[in-house]
């Protein structure tokens, strides 16, 4: 790939030992791992900690000359996360990719880390190459963030561009750089629309897969034929808890009442660590076949790519609950039996929130229902 990308691409493997040591000493990262590793500790012995934790970091990652090596030592820990914060993670679609192929996975998007780690984790998991991941640079506003990111195959979005002409430079260079990294073997991994669904309602955004056929058009393709080239593959993650759902809740009603939302700085670093450690329940992640449709309208494109991630829903009591809470009667395709077995976090999670936050949680988890068998209870 051309230098073109430098400033958004992954780093290559003769840059990853550099890096590594860079982050191993950095001051601000040894205290935030601390703060939630350590936190007894942090606050009264903040030097002891550091410490303690470069010393463990070293140990791990000290050695690690390139990618795949890294993402080697990472794959036990997403293992030992999975067992610590769910019941089960299952995968299922993955008969329908060729080893052979090289694939653009577009999800649905409720949590920052987790929905690419997972992806990731299933393909390697069934002896395929891991992708590369677009993230926002809206969370990379510290340095040692970025740098993390970037180590694990992420590719920087640039969504705080201000002005038209460099935001159309920077949707340019974003686009070439998915179409070349596909063309060179590369799977990437992009959400469905900027940011997370954080109201439960996964919708693809039109813009970003107007995004992906700008460096098409740059060649005469019919968004048709450029679209197609990227081999898309609609993927569906479903968790049976978000562990950020009460933050998403707040933000949500304060947003209905205010009408602006300010987050802390440390906010998204907060949620990346939440989402994490957080309990998670089941997890279910389907993979679909690569989509052909006939059109070369963006929003044709959009309308089965969200349905076939709808379809790939997979519903749990607390969805059902929520519905059931919020419009008293399910939709006439739902399995009613669903109900019969009670979950209390549903209850326990309404019970810190004030009525308007619960009016936001209870939406988010009713939403998948509604989308999955194109229901309007108001049309009831």
């Amino acid at each position: 790939m051309n230098k073109g990308y430098d400033d958004i691409r992954p780093y290559h493997d003769a840059e990853v030992p550099a890096v590594i040591r860079d982050l191993l000493s950095d001051r601000e990262l040894l205290t935030a791992i601390g703060r939630y590793r350590f936190p007894t500790l942090s606050r009264w012995f903040a030097p002891v900690a550091r410490k303690v934790i470069h010393g463990r970091l070293k140990q791990r990652f000290g050695a690690i000359g390139g990618v795949d090596q890294l993402q080697q030592v990472v794959r036990p820990w997403v293992r030992r996360i999975l067992e610590q914060t769910s019941r089960g993670l299952r995968v299922e679609g993955l008969e329908n990719l060729d080893a052979n192929t090289t694939y653009l996975f577009m999800s649905n998007h409720r949590d920052i880390a987790m929905d690419p780690a997972l992806i990731n984790y299933a393909l390697v998991e069934a002896g395929l190459r891991t992708s590369r991941i677009g993230i926002g640079d809206n969370l990379l506003n510290k340095e040692y963030v970025s740098q993390l990111m970037r180590l694990n195959k992420s590719f920087v979005v640039k969504r705080s561009v201000q002005g038209r002409r460099e935001k159309l430079d920077a949707f340019n260079q974003l686009s070439a750089y998915i179409r070349e990294s596909v063309q060179h073997g590369q799977h990437v991994w992009l959400a469905q629309r900027e940011g997370r669904a954080k109201d439960g309602l996964d919708k693809t955004e039109s813009a970003v897969l107007k995004m992906l056929h700008m460096s098409g058009k740059k060649h005469g393709w019919p968004l048709q034929q450029s679209l197609a080239q990227l081999n898309i593959v609609p993927v569906c993650i479903s968790y049976e808890w978000d562990p950020c759902d009460k933050a998403k809740a707040r933000e949500l009603a304060a947003l209905a009442r205010d009408g602006e939302y300010h987050k802390t700085h440390d906010e998204d670093f907060r949620s990346i660590v939440r989402g994490i450690q957080g309990r998670k329940g089941r997890i279910t992640i389907r993979f679909n076949e690569p989509l052909k449709v006939e059109s070369d309208q963006a929003e044709d494109w959009c309308r089965v790519l969200d349905r076939r991630i709808y379809a790939g829903y997979e519903l749990y009591p607390i969805n059902y609950q929520a519905c059931m809470s919020l419009y008293g009667e399910l939709p006439d395709q739902a399995q009613s039996e669903q109900l019969s077995r009670a979950d209390g976090h549903l209850a326990s999670r309404l019970s810190v929130l004030n009525e308007d936050e619960q009016q936001q949680l209870l939406k988010a988890y009713a939403q998948p229902v509604l989308m999955k068998y194109q229901w309007n209870p108001n049309d009831v």
